[in-house]
């Protein structure tokens, strides 16, 4: 496969993966002296006016161009439709979205601790790595003021307007619904405004505003771009990474870290690269041919994702303007910090004068799918196996959520703008089931294949992000969620909040 001479470069920590983590961690690290080396298959683009600017996001969206194309197997159970996955290939990788910058819920980091017993993941922990991400404004003059950060690299904007925050506020009195100032106060759910990572029309993400400066400040960082991991390549006796193999157009490369190695590649090719390097499920590797190195059957299972599915109106006069307005709720029972169900989003879209409502589920009762291989080839996508509804109380949160949506949209204080006509599903489609079999698309909300946990038994990293019985290596990034769960409202903040806790273990380590 080597048609070229192998050069090797040593440096203290190696990061494959230049995504939503990835630049974070190589930011970071190189601030404190070592030397770091970045090796992203996507390229620089931060100054491409698609990436920055809001009003080009829908171009961004449609382009060929910055993108893994993943091709998905069909999902039964939505009347085997084939549901095709698109990963950002670019510096900041999924950081690239449409902008909610929402924080997990307080109940939420339970999960992480039932998984690990670790109570350094509590939520009033988490808050202070949360702040370290956030520049946060909000034109709100009322509240806490402690909760967020304000001298974060990523800046954040909460933008309500005055006129539509009273009404917002009145629809949550109609619906008997909680309304929460801020999803990240006291209140942790009801009907709220999302913070958003565009201000004033432009995008701030971990690829420009932590990696772009660093890389100006800092001669010990490195960074490769479009280049491409072939594989770890791991002592099978001492459990111990020698080096990594990448290439890239300027030939193959033999990647030597000092310290460590730091996998940030995202849910589907952070697990496609350990079965590569002979890491993951025994049955898996050996179908392949593939050596089994170090045996962990957890990798690339439990791919979670929250699904989407939209429903569009005629409200032309509805003033939500800059506002984004949110619901996290219960369909059935007053909603609490401990029961939401779905979570909701109004969009205008200027242009049309439609008003979208995007809606998750915010608990998925079942596991997505998984990832695993086509074949040996790494520069073959992984193989990637979803099916939203194996647990059909999943089918009939969405079916809910339409109902709850329209309860919502027939209120009073929305109504008092003139009418608001449904057009899809629309009031004729009687079956809502199948409207949801044949409209669900992914959230892109994908996280957990590369579960955190006690032991290699159900999960592949601990709480320290290290791979279990292996010596030199971490993950950081949205795999390493835990199994079974599910970000309620988006997990890109949560993931910049667990890279700056990965970056704190790693200081303690090595300084």
């Amino acid at each position: 496969m080597l048609s070229s001479p192998l050069q090797v470069i040593v440096t203290d920590f190696l990061i494959v993966g230049g995504g939503s983590a990835g630049c974070i961690l190589a930011a970071r690290l190189a601030e404190y002296g070592f030397e770091i080396l970045l090796v992203s298959s996507g390229s620089n683009d931060t100054s491409n006016v698609l990436m920055r600017q809001q009003s080009e996001f829908d171009r961004l969206e449609s382009t060929l161009f910055y993108k893994h194309y993943l091709p998905a197997d069909s999902s039964p159970n939505l009347n085997n439709r084939t549901l095709d996955v698109t990963v950002w290939n670019t510096l900041g990788g999924s950081s690239v979205n449409s902008g909610g910058m929402e924080r997990m819920m307080a109940n939420d980091w339970n999960s992480f601790f039932d998984a690990t017993g670790d109570s350094s993941f509590s939520y009033e922990n988490m808050s202070e790595y949360y702040k370290m991400v956030e520049n946060f404004t909000s034109n709100r003059s009322y509240g806490s003021t402690n909760i967020h950060g304000n001298s974060g690299p990523i800046k954040i904007t909460q933008a309500r307007d005055a006129i539509f925050h009273d009404v917002w506020k009145s629809v949550a009195d109609e619906v008997n619904e909680i309304f929460s100032e801020d999803l990240a106060d006291a209140v942790d759910h009801g009907l709220s405004f999302e913070p958003s990572s565009f201000t004033n029309g432009f995008r701030s993400w971990s690829g420009d505003a932590y990696l772009n400066p660093a890389m100006a400040k800092y001669p010990n960082l490195h960074v490769m771009t479009s280049a491409t991991a072939i594989k770890f390549n791991l002592n099978e006796a001492t459990k111990h990474i020698d080096s990594v193999l990448f290439m890239s157009s300027d030939g193959f490369f033999n990647g030597v870290a000092r310290k460590e190695y730091i996998l940030s590649a995202g849910a589907f090719y952070s697990p496609h690269l350990l079965m590569l390097s002979g890491v993951g499920d025994p049955d898996i590797l050996q179908k392949h041919q593939l050596p089994v190195k170090h045996e962990l059957r957890q990798v690339g299972k439990n791919l979670m994702d929250n699904g989407l599915l939209i429903m569009q109106y005629s409200a032309e006069n509805i003033p939500i303007n800059q506002s984004i307005p949110v619901g996290l709720v219960n369909t059935h029972v007053p909603t609490t910090n401990l029961n939401p169900d779905t979570f909701f989003i109004l969009k205008m879209n200027e242009k049309s004068k439609r008003l979208f409502v995007v809606i998750f589920n915010a608990a998925p009762k079942s596991i997505v799918g998984s990832i695993s291989l086509h074949n040996a080839n790494p520069l073959t996508p992984p193989k990637i196996s979803m099916d939203y509804f194996e647990d059909k109380k999943d089918l009939q949160t969405f079916v809910d959520s339409i109902h709850y949506t329209r309860k919502v949209m027939s209120t009073s204080a929305l109504n008092k703008f003139g009418p608001i006509i449904e057009i899809l599903p629309g009031l004729k489609e009687m079956d809502l089931v199948t409207y949801v079999k044949n409209t669900l698309t992914p959230s892109y909300h994908f996280i957990g294949t590369c579960s955190m946990g006690k032991n290699a038994q159900n999960s592949v990293v601990d709480n320290n992000f290290k791979v279990h019985g292996i010596k030199n290596l971490r993950i950081v990034d949205g795999s390493i969620f835990p199994a079974g769960f599910a970000s309620k409202t988006g997990p890109c903040l949560t993931i910049y909040a667990l890279a700056e806790k990965a970056v704190d273990l790693l200081l303690k380590e090595h300084l």
